[in-house]
């Protein structure tokens, strides 16, 4: 452990209006050294608990990043391409006769965003079939590969994608091809599997309400529906450095940036990689920097809002590091 950064870093959070709220766990590790990790506030209120490394998160749309490895698995085993349009496997989605994967992946297939139309209602006991059939009906679609916008709607039909061509649910092909060759046997989808532990609660932004459980529906499967823990999401940042599920050139697929400096699962910027994720009650973020091999987890387990969220939080501690958005 690096006693000069935890010095500063809890200085921050004792010091920093902004970084005050942040309540979860930060994990930096250097190498294959831990140099930081640390507990901020509590993972559950009402019993006074507080987190540590193996609470598990919804860790929200960090998710996407899994699920475009699976995409790049099948398309290394052949089984689709990513430069196929999406309606090749999936023909019931009539506007993806025009819409290539590699699109989808890298936000520029002018998909609208399901949720923010007037017409989305959610529901007890959605189903992924349920935000499938609604993104089906859409109409206002931009043109493909123009612009990036990021879109959720994506990563949705993408679950779907591996589902079909796989003929194992999304879930299912994360245990048996990511997590269980990981050994991350704290990671899984929504909902919960029975008798976990250790699960953080969700609250809504200490700016909005103090302590108050957040209860709001969420329906982002493959986009957003994994939850985790920081070892099993540092597991998974070891393997991103090996080839251990895809090659070289599809690794460099994943972390090139498109439009909008976007990869596929990933934002980059220079020589930082990362990824936010949000849902109702959590908020988190992944960096990387490859070059160094740093990483830095942050998962909080409350909204973030406009004065104080996971963006502030993350430009806080890389200062810190001394690799925030500014180092070229």
């Amino acid at each position: 452990m690096d006693n000069e950064l935890s010095k500063k870093i809890n200085a921050l959070y004792v010091e920093n209006e902004y970084f005050k709220d942040f309540n979860g766990y930060i994990f930096i590790k250097k190498g294959l050294n831990v140099i930081f990790e640390q507990s901020f506030g509590m993972a559950d209120f009402t019993e006074m608990k507080k987190h540590n490394r193996d609470t598990i998160f919804c860790i929200a749309s960090i998710t996407k990043q899994f699920t475009a490895m699976c995409i790049l698995m099948l398309d290394q085993w052949g089984v689709i391409s990513i430069d196929d349009c999406i309606g090749k496997y999936l023909s019931d989605f009539k506007r993806g006769a025009h819409i290539k994967i590699k699109d989808m992946l890298n936000m520029t297939s002018g998909m609208p965003e399901y949720w923010c139309n007037s017409r989305w209602k959610e529901i007890e006991g959605i189903t992924e079939e349920y935000v499938y059939d609604f993104i089906k009906t859409l109409e206002d679609y931009k043109p493909v590969g123009e612009q990036f916008e990021y879109c959720n709607s994506n990563y949705i039909v993408l679950g779907v994608l591996i589902e079909k061509v796989s003929g194992i649910k999304y879930e299912e092909f994360l245990q048996k091809y990511i997590f269980a060759p990981l050994h991350m046997e704290r990671s899984g989808c929504i909902p919960y599997k029975p008798n976990l532990e250790n699960i953080a609660t969700g609250y809504k932004s200490p700016r909005i309400a103090h302590r108050e459980k957040q209860t709001q529906l969420f329906s982002f499967f493959a986009a957003g529906s994994i939850y985790s823990t920081v070892v099993d999401l540092s597991k998974w940042d070891q393997a991103l450095y090996t080839n251990k599920f895809i090659n070289n050139r599809r690794l460099d697929q994943m972390f090139s940036p498109m439009l909008g400096g976007y990869g596929m699962g990933w934002y980059i910027e220079n020589d930082k990689v990362w990824h936010g994720g949000d849902l109702p009650g959590f908020s988190t973020r992944i960096t990387r920097f490859p070059k160094s091999q740093l990483l830095i987890i942050m998962l909080c387990n409350t909204d973030g809002c406009e004065e104080s969220n996971m963006c502030h939080y993350a430009e806080l501690v890389e200062r810190l590091l001394r690799v925030g958005h500014n180092r070229k």
